[in-house]
């Protein structure tokens, strides 16, 4: 199915939709498993409101989400990442705050009738019918936050048609949402989806990206909430990461929710740490696909003779010693091993030892693999001051633009009779 919509990927993505006012409903598109769900919400976490400066208005949103799904969500996601954060010592951990950004109110369009949107009637004090809202529905006009309906083309006719003054007034039944309420809607489209073609009148209300992450995209997500195995297996092996071509009916296939999904299970079951486990292999198998689950476990059970980070960091003259002779390879087995070294940059100070072993890597790096270790050993500026000494000379000329020029390789001697002679050129007459 061709599609006539933006294509973007997920930093750009969040880049745009932060920049939209809130009166503007948009909309991402995409296959299913690639993070649209995330993307709503890493985008309400960075947005900002004043309301929430209020302790009182917190207080009141919380109690009022306390066990809406998508409050619960960002409630733990942020605990997640901050529980040790000193600044947040004395916050209680069911009381939202400014810093978490705006809360979600998702709802699974296709799971819904109309009366879960429109309201139930009943008998008006003058004989009419009246609809009394939906509380979920009542929690958008009081508070800032973003309204996240869900798998919008999957909905029955009387569900979509309910969202359209929803899109383009931010209003339902005579109520207007919170002026500082978004509303964002997720899609998958494609011929291979069981989901309703929307018409041009729908489709007018919203601001349409098609969401197309890159592998990037996936491994810095990955690198804060996977196992650095998997990381490292699909860094390795972009292609298992999803399947994008027509998909045979009824076959299991890998894609980036179901390589999250599997680490959370591989992770409680702690087959990590026994990956010759063959329970390994069928738990990969039942939700990536037999294909992608046997290279990941083969993967896994040889990683422990593999060049690792803390290998390198401990001798890398050894280390060296054991790269392929073929240029080819060896260039590979570089970048391999400058992801691995790349997280562990970002999240561990080097020892004085440690800082001389990464000193020696980055002499012996390629050019590209170079410029790679000097941006990845700034993000922790102690780690800058420990290499530095001991790279001065390489930073001269990395700066000037000239890499470490190979060394001349001297001719092979030959022997004759315990002796070592020079080889002389010699010409032949035919």
């Amino acid at each position: 199915m061709t599609l006539s919509a933006l294509n973007l990927d997920i930093r750009s993505t969040k880049a745009l939709f932060k920049r939209f006012s809130s009166n503007r409903a948009t909309m991402l598109r995409g296959r299913h498993g690639i993070g649209k769900s995330q993307v709503v919400y890493q985008i309400a976490s960075e947005l900002r409101h004043d309301f929430y400066k209020d302790r009182d208005n917190c207080e009141r949103v919380s109690a009022a989400l306390a066990k809406d799904s998508g409050f619960v969500k960002m409630m733990a996601s942020f605990w997640k990442q901050n529980v040790s954060n000193p600044a947040y010592a004395d916050m209680p951990h069911n009381v939202w705050h400014y810093d978490m950004g705006i809360p979600v109110v998702e709802r699974r369009l296709s799971q819904m009738t109309e009366g879960d949107i429109t309201g139930i009637p009943f008998e008006g004090n003058r004989g009419g019918t009246v609809f009394r809202a939906c509380e979920w529905l009542l929690a958008t006009c009081e508070f800032p936050c973003v309204l996240f309906l869900d798998e919008l083309n999957r909905a029955i006719k009387g569900v979509e048609q309910a969202t359209f003054q929803l899109a383009d007034s931010k209003a339902f039944d005579g109520n207007l949402l919170h002026d500082g309420t978004r509303i964002m809607v997720a899609v998958n489209v494609g011929d291979q989806y069981d989901v309703t073609p929307m018409d041009p009148a729908a489709l007018s209300r919203y601001a349409v990206v098609d969401l197309d992450p890159s592998t990037q995209d996936w491994l810095d997500w990955a690198n804060n909430n996977c196992n650095q195995a998997m990381v490292e297996f699909i860094r390795s092996n972009e292609k298992y990461l999803e399947y994008k071509d027509t998909c045979e009916p009824n076959k299991k296939y890998p894609d980036r929710r179901a390589w999250g999904n599997l680490d959370a299970e591989l992770t409680q079951a702690g087959l990590y740490e026994t990956p010759n486990d063959v329970v390994f292999c069928h738990m990969a198998a039942s939700m990536l696909g037999f294909e992608a689950a046997n290279a990941f476990w083969k993967f896994t059970q040889e990683r422990d003779i593999d060049i690792s980070a803390d290998d390198v960091l401990k001798s890398w003259s050894t280390v060296k010693a054991r790269l392929p002779k073929d240029d080819a390879k060896r260039h590979a087995k570089f970048i391999d091993i400058m992801g691995k070294l790349d997280y562990k940059l970002k999240t561990h100070v080097l020892s004085d030892s440690e800082s001389k072993e990464f000193a020696s890597y980055m002499t012996d790096a390629p050019a590209e693999i170079l410029m790679a270790s000097w941006k990845s050993v700034n993000v922790i500026r102690q780690n800058a001051f420990k290499v530095h000494p001991h790279i001065e000379e390489l930073l001269v000329r990395l700066l000037a633009g000239n890499t470490p020029a190979p060394k001349p390789v001297a001719p092979p001697p030959t022997v004759d009779s315990g002796k070592t002679t020079t080889v002389k050129a010699r010409t032949r007459k035919r």
